[in-house]
């Protein structure tokens, strides 16, 4: 009995060992990898190029109409929003420095974002984690040249025919440099909160009340309408959602190598984009501001 079940076992054994591969299989096997990965780069290009004329052609509209296809719901939720306002400038200049605290906005996002890049140490899972922030940093840089590139849009602070009336506490020369058009801020938090949303719903309603915290009372204050809040919010959710999907993954790929090999390396480098990207660039944005005026005192 033990001969015959040893005969069985043994049989068994070979018949789960896979004869080796032919010549014709493993080419096959070969070209079929390749067609996937061409398939993907195909869709990948296509995603990017449809996102691409579909923005173009989003902010063409917004040109051509000069903002009035949101005129009326703006002006309304401006002046709703200032019947409740306080008129007391200890309490304006309260809230306004509550809500600019780093801690609670830019810096809470960043932290939870961390947490999910140690909370899963997949390879894979690092990799799409990577595309997102990278698709953060871009939000800022393109909500930025959004504002600059695009006509003047007034904040409700500055255009004195919105109806909007300032309030005490506030200073009125307060981001007058630039339009208003999209919401810097909530490109760049929302973004965030799209990045953490996709690993945990929990930690994404606690990063979605971060944002808002950081959000909304700019349009208490009339620094923003609610379009530029809402069209800032679409662009940073839009562009984290097309990374991670159709991001460039071999840079990503790369990105988990250099950690691996690196690492002080790489989480130094890591630390300062997050400072940055939790102070919302500040210093940058003070050095470029003066640029202007060395250039125009070279100049003379």
């Amino acid at each position: 009995m033990r001969a015959i079940e040893a005969v069985k076992t043994l049989s068994g054994t070979q018949n789960r060992i896979r004869p080796p591969l032919s010549a014709f299989e493993i080419l096959h096997v070969i070209g079929h990898s390749r067609s996937s990965a061409r398939r993907a780069t195909t869709q990948a290009v296509r995603a990017w190029i449809g996102a691409g004329v579909a923005g173009a052609l989003v902010c063409w509209w917004i040109v051509a109409d000069q903002f009035a296809l949101s005129r009326e719901v703006d002006t309304y939720v401006s002046l709703k929003t200032h019947q409740f306002a306080a008129q007391n400038d200890v309490i304006n200049h309260a809230i306004f420095v509550a809500s600019e605290a780093t801690l609670v906005t830019g810096a809470l996002l960043i932290a939870l974002v961390w947490y999910c890049w140690f909370k899963n140490s997949a390879q894979a899972a690092r990799e799409r984690l990577m595309l997102g922030f990278g698709a953060v940093l871009i939000t800022a840089v393109l909500s930025r040249v959004l504002q600059v590139s695009l006509p003047l849009r007034l904040r409700p602070l500055h255009d004195l025919a919105s109806g909007f009336q300032p309030l005490p506490g506030i200073d009125m020369a307060l981001a007058n440099h630039w339009g208003s058009f999209p919401s810097d801020h909530a490109a760049l938090f929302f973004a965030l909160v799209a990045v953490i949303w996709q690993r945990s719903r929990w930690l994404g309603l606690l990063a979605l009340m971060s944002a808002l915290y950081g959000t909304l009372p700019r349009i208490y204050f009339g620094l923003h309408y609610f379009s530029d809040v809402a069209a800032g919010a679409l662009l940073g959710i839009g562009l984290v959602l097309m990374f991670e999907r159709f991001g460039p993954r071999a840079l990503a790929h790369r990105g988990t190598a250099w950690e691996q090999r690196l690492p002080g390396v790489f989480y130094g480098a890591a630390f300062l984009a997050s400072v940055e990207v939790a102070t919302l660039f500040e210093d940058i944005r003070q050095v470029a501001r003066g640029i202007p005026a060395v250039l125009k005192q070279l100049g003379s």
